[in-house]
């Protein structure tokens, strides 16, 4: 072989070879620079050892196609593209575990072990046949012939290159910060996709297929560099690796236009005029299109992008009045003022009236990890409002104007890592406030930026404004409907309740009749009767017929209009208690209930019916016995009477079981009872409520399960002079 072989004379180059030499030093430039930014770091070394690895075997592969006879192809083959070939999945493995921060001995020993075989793999393939047998001719050149031991390298491939995808996926879900999850993922993604490059192997086994593995480590190395600019991966945040990913970018959107010019210039050249000038012109039309259209998001992508803030403030203008939720226009400010200047942070406070606070507005894309809040008072904040202009952080030092508040906004920007904020002051009062961290491209924030966020803020404090008004309307409307069904459902109830009573007054009037009847011929009969059977039977009827006449007594009672008919005097409540404690003091001391009450030492007149109210305290009374002997054998029952300028307040207090939530509501309502059957009627407490009702007051109970219930009624005071209760 001469020398003028090696110097690549009698090449049969074209744009395939083109665009393998062209991906080969992408990848090559991606590691170098990622190695330039730390070259002390372990994970740097290895994905330039990936990249270097990729390079030597996409140029290899080039020269190998077009190389000018089969012996220099296979000198290619032997000598240079395989030993790339050979690196690529230990270097792969070894940047895993670099990059996943694996500390296990094993996962180490086993990098070196990679290494080692690839070593093998490439003296193998210098001095025997055994990997590769030789060349082989298609028509886009020449291709490798697999050896016998080919299929063992293809295993050792597989093997390190899936416990790579296994470090990535062990690190992906035990990883819980979610930056480097984020990280992890675009990784998976991206080796992923360069795994499809191995489809390059199947041409060795007689496919004539054309080997594009080079697209997708071209897509490999963008999925890389989009992870460089949004995650950070790496480490790696400096302003030069934006602009040498743009660079790149565009350079390999432009590319295929650029060869398509280049390698068609001997057939267009042939054209005629107008046939040449057609050409020519379609490959500038389409460079048209890719100017307008395309270069523009590549320019966006990389935060380079020049937008015509007119036409962005136009556009907010238009959009902002359709949105009504607070926090949507929240998040349309936020995204507007990202997507125009690249802010890589943006918090918004908004002025809470609750708290009298600036607090961290919901709907904001970046908020802080935990929420942040100020008081309305503070001096920074004050004057901000009195002086309603965007403060710049780099010029707290020596702009005169910060001097009366300099520490306290040093310490502001400090805690939110901000480097503008923008006041929303309207009416001299300060509605919100907008904080912008460092340019995603890591730019200063220009006079133009200032300019445009001074016409933002004005829009967005005018837009912030309605919507904050919007909201308490809209508030102030559902507490008034919540207000209007609770008293529809209070009105419902109370028809429902005066319907039951002149349906239990007209049932218990028709059955107080033959009820009587049965009754008094029960009773005349005892007197009569010898025979011990007969005699138990009619005490039985007799038994039956007096518990009917209660309940219907109660029905009454519980259907009677107020004061209609009875008799109404100046009753005093000190005295109505002590009279139902003196009748039922017996029994309740028999049952080890004690009974404590505390008076006001003062008059405590009502005006109404004494005999009625010693049946409410007599009901109340019995019911909270009941309650304490369900949970115990012995208790206590406080009764207070106090008293205020309109009203007299009686409260009756047991340590009993308490009344279940859900029942609270119930425990008014005609026949509702807890008590098992034959023990209770469900009429008490409705009776209750009716004579208080009737008395011109009001019975509220409050009760903990296993703690207790207390009632308390309130009743018109009266006072000297006065003929009729307070209402």
């Amino acid at each position: 072989m001469t020398e003028a072989n090696w110097l690549l004379a009698g090449y049969g180059f074209s744009i395939y070879t083109a665009f393998l030499f062209l991906t080969g030093i992408l990848m090559l430039l991606q590691g170098v620079f990622v190695l330039y930014q730390n070259f002390r770091s372990q994970t740097h070394v290895a994905f330039l050892l990936v990249t270097l690895s990729c390079f030597i075997w996409l140029t290899g592969t080039a020269l190998e196609v077009s190389a000018p006879s089969l012996e220099i192809s296979n000198l290619w083959m032997r000598f240079y593209t395989n030993y790339g070939v050979f690196l690529i999945a230990p270097s792969v493995y070894f940047f895993s575990v670099a990059f996943s921060r694996i500390r296990s001995p094993v996962r180490h020993q086993l990098v070196w072990l990679g290494y080692a075989l690839a070593v093998l793999f490439s003296i193998l393939l210098s001095s025997t046949n055994l990997i590769f047998s030789g060349m082989q001719r298609f028509y886009w050149g020449f291709w490798p012939k697999p050896g016998s031991l080919r299929s063992l390298y293809h295993f050792y491939f597989t093997a390190y290159y899936a416990a790579s995808m296994w470090n990535f996926f062990q690190a992906f879900r035990s990883e819980t910060n979610p930056k480097r999850k984020k990280q992890f993922g675009m990784l998976i993604l991206a080796f992923s996709v360069a795994l499809f490059g191995s489809m390059d192997y199947l041409p060795e086994f007689g496919l004539e297929l054309l080997p594009l593995g080079f697209v997708f480590i071209i897509s490999f190395v963008f999925v890389m560099f989009y992870s460089m600019i949004q995650y950070q991966l790496l480490d790696i945040e400096t302003v030069i690796h934006k602009t040498i990913g743009w660079f790149l970018t565009s350079v390999a959107l432009v590319s295929p236009l650029a060869a398509t010019l280049y390698f068609t210039r001997s057939w267009y050249s042939a054209l005629n005029p107008i046939h040449a000038g057609g050409y020519l012109g379609g490959l500038l039309m389409l460079f048209l299109v890719f100017v307008k259209y395309v270069h523009p998001k590549v320019d966006h992508f990389f935060q380079r992008g020049r937008y015509d803030m007119e036409n962005v403030l136009d556009r907010f203008s238009d959009e902002v009045v359709h949105l009504r939720g607070l926090g949507e226009l929240v998040q349309k400010i936020t995204d507007t003022i990202t997507n125009t200047l690249y802010a890589g942070r943006v918090i918004f406070l908004l002025y809470s009236e609750r708290t009298k606070k600036l607090v961290t507005a919901v709907g904001v894309r970046d908020a802080l990890k935990s929420d942040f809040q100020m008081d309305a008072e503070h001096p920074f904040l004050k004057w901000l409002c009195q002086n309603d202009r965007i403060l710049r952080r780099e010029f707290l030092a020596i702009d005169p104007r910060y001097e009366p508040v300099r520490r306290e906004a040093e310490e502001y920007v400090q805690a939110l890592d901000a480097v503008l904020c923008v006041p929303l002051v309207l009416n001299e009062k300060l509605i919100g406030l907008i904080n912008l961290g460092r340019k995603m491209n890591l730019k200063s924030y220009s006079g133009r930026d200032s300019q445009f966020l001074s016409r933002l803020k004005n829009q967005a404090t005018i837009a912030l404004s309605n919507s904050l008004v919007y909201g308490r309307v809209e508030e102030m409307v559902k507490i008034r409907t919540e207000e209007l069904i609770e008293t529809q459902k209070q009105l419902i109830q109370a028809e429902k309740l005066a319907t039951v009573g002149t349906l239990a007054g007209g049932v218990a009037h028709e059955i107080n009749n033959p009820l009587t009847a049965i009754l008094t011929n029960a009773q005349m009969l005892l007197l009569t009767v010898q025979d011990a059977d007969e005699k138990a039977s009619l005490e039985l009827i007799e038994e039956a017929s007096q518990r009917c006449r209660e309940i219907v007594r109660k029905l009454m009672t519980y259907s009677r209009k107020p004061f209609g008919g009875r008799e109404v005097t100046e009753v005093d409540l000190e005295q109505v208690v002590h009279s139902v404690i003196a009748f039922l003091g017996f029994n309740l001391t028999q049952d080890n209930i004690n009974v404590n009450t505390k008076f006001e030492n003062c008059p405590l007149i009502v005006k109404g019916n004494q005999n009625e109210l010693e049946q409410v305290f007599t009901n109340l009374i019995l019911n909270a016995r009941d309650a304490i002997f369900k949970i115990k054998k012995k208790g206590e029952i406080a009764i207070s009477i106090s008293g205020t300028a309109g009203d007299i307040i009686v409260q009756i207090q047991d340590d009993g079981v308490g009344i279940a939530g859900d029942h609270i509501s119930k425990i008014f309502d005609p026949f509702f009872t807890t008590k098992e059957v034959g023990k209770g009627t469900g009429l008490g407490l409705s009776i209750c409520q009716s004579i208080v009702d009737q008395h011109h007051g009001t019975i509220e109970v409050k009760s903990e399960r296993d703690h207790g219930t207390t009632f308390t009624i309130k009743l018109p005071r009266l006072t000297a002079g006065a003929g009729e209760p307070s209402q």
